[in-house]
């Protein structure tokens, strides 16, 4: 259930109501909804038109869409928007408006199982790329690895088209480049995985690629981290992303995940997440629209 609030308003229903107290995504926000999850909906008022305004989400962690409030809503409720910061999955809902203070009947079937996908989720926030070809057998087999995370095939299927891909300050390294990168810097990253423990076993070392089980370099960021793939695991979609950049050490899931997560705030903490006005950024990205003219 999304519970739209009335303009204004102090009888329990209206935005001043429960903006107070409530701690809101950004200063400016404006708050027009509330899940039943607890989940927010907001207005970011950047520019002088309300129609060009960016719906914001806060739940886990936050995003901003660059959609009108009706093209948001039409999307979700059609389950087109499989959308990370909101804990209900992608699947079309029944449409009901009922008065607010009236009950509110429960839905006639209950709300069915979705999948969620991460790269989806990264549609919505830095919206579609531009897709590439790879030939991903030649690659692995100048790595020497039986195979890379499908995750980031897909990734570079979708938005390789421009080169390397970059995000908000985050730099994953281009599939062709992966071997040449690691014939010319793998000798820097091993010192620095045989000064690092692993912080789930903390009796195993880690080792560098191409030694087995080695800590494959994957990107990074412009904070100076170091993105790599943890491959002890013979399946390459079972490789976390460990950081061994200038800070403890950390690991998080797959790497789509992780920028998902880091574009949200609720990642590693090595990228500015905040909400604003993306015609502000260095790097900007406006949700799953390009910006509006």
């Amino acid at each position: 259930m999304l519970r739209l609030l009335a303009p204004g308003g102090d009888d329990g229903f209206g935005m001043e109501a429960e903006e107070r107290g409530r701690e809101q995504p950004h200063e400016d926000a404006r708050l027009w909804g509330v899940f039943a999850g607890g989940e927010t909906c907001c207005w970011l008022p950047f520019g002088d038109d309300p129609a060009h305004w960016l719906v914001a989400l806060d739940g886990h962690g936050n995003q901003q869409l660059n959609l009108s409030t009706t093209e948001f809503l039409d999307e979700w409720l059609d389950g087109r928007l499989d959308l990370p910061v909101l804990s209900l999955p992608p699947v079309p809902r029944e449409r009901t408006l009922t008065r607010a203070g009236d009950p509110v009947a429960a839905p006639a079937d209950p709300v069915r199982e979705g999948v969620r996908d991460p790269l989806a989720q990264l549609r919505t926030i830095i919206g579609p790329g531009r897709q590439a070809v790879y030939d991903w057998e030649a690659i692995e087999r100048e790595l020497g690895v039986p195979g890379l995370p499908a995750d980031y095939k897909r990734l570079y299927e979708t938005y390789g088209a421009g080169g390397r891909f970059a995000v908000n300050g985050i730099f994953v390294q281009a599939p062709n480049d992966l071997a040449a990168h690691l014939k010319e810097y793998g000798h820097i990253y091993r010192e620095w995985a045989e000064n690092k423990r692993n912080p789930a076993s903390p009796d195993r070392r880690y080792k560098a690629y191409p030694e087995s089980g080695g800590l494959l370099y994957c990107g990074s960021t412009e904070g100076r981290d170091v993105l790599c793939w943890d491959t002890a695991d013979p399946d390459p979609d079972r490789w976390p992303v460990v950081n061994l950049g200038y800070r403890e050490i950390e690991e998080f899931g797959p790497l789509t995940e992780l920028l998902v997560a880091e574009l949200t705030g609720v990642g590693l903490d090595m990228t500015d997440a905040s909400l604003g006005d993306p015609a502000e950024w260095a790097w900007p990205y406006w949700g799953p629209r390009p910006p509006r003219a």
